[in-house]
Order: C-alpha cells, then structure tokens, then sequence
C-alpha cells in the first residue's frame, strides 16, 4: 500500500481468493487482510480490474475504496 501510511486503494472480494490474488498480483501490489484483498491501485481503475477479473472467471462480490480500513 502507499508509503504515506494512507489505507488508499481498493478492496476486492472476490472467489476463489487465491486465483484473484495470483491475477491481481499480475497487475498491482497486493496484501491479504481477512479474507479480502487489499490493492495498491487508484481507485479510478476499478473498473477495469473488475473487468480482468471477470474475464478470468472470478466471482467478484465486492469492490470499493479501502478507505479508512484498519488492519490491526
């Protein structure tokens, strides 16, 4: 995630988690967080990550900003 210590980004869930973990990695930096993943992408990409991810069978079941997400 950014270095400025901000949760910015996106959070996916999506199954089965491993293969979209494997095909995010494909495209940006990625971090595991309780059954979510967690993307180091501009949130205007979502589309487009949703899209990828679509196409290669994934069942998305949420996408949205990260936000303020506390990890700890």
């Amino acid at each position: 995630m950014p270095e400025n210590g901000s949760e910015e980004g996106l959070l996916v869930r999506a199954e089965p988690l491993e293969l979209a973990e494997n095909v995010s990695r494909r495209m940006v930096e990625v971090r595991v967080v309780n059954g979510a993943l967690l993307l180091d992408a501009d949130p205007a990409w979502a589309w487009a990550i949703n899209n990828v991810l679509d196409m290669k069978g994934l069942r998305v079941s949420e996408l949205r900003r990260a936000g303020d997400l506390r990890t700890g």
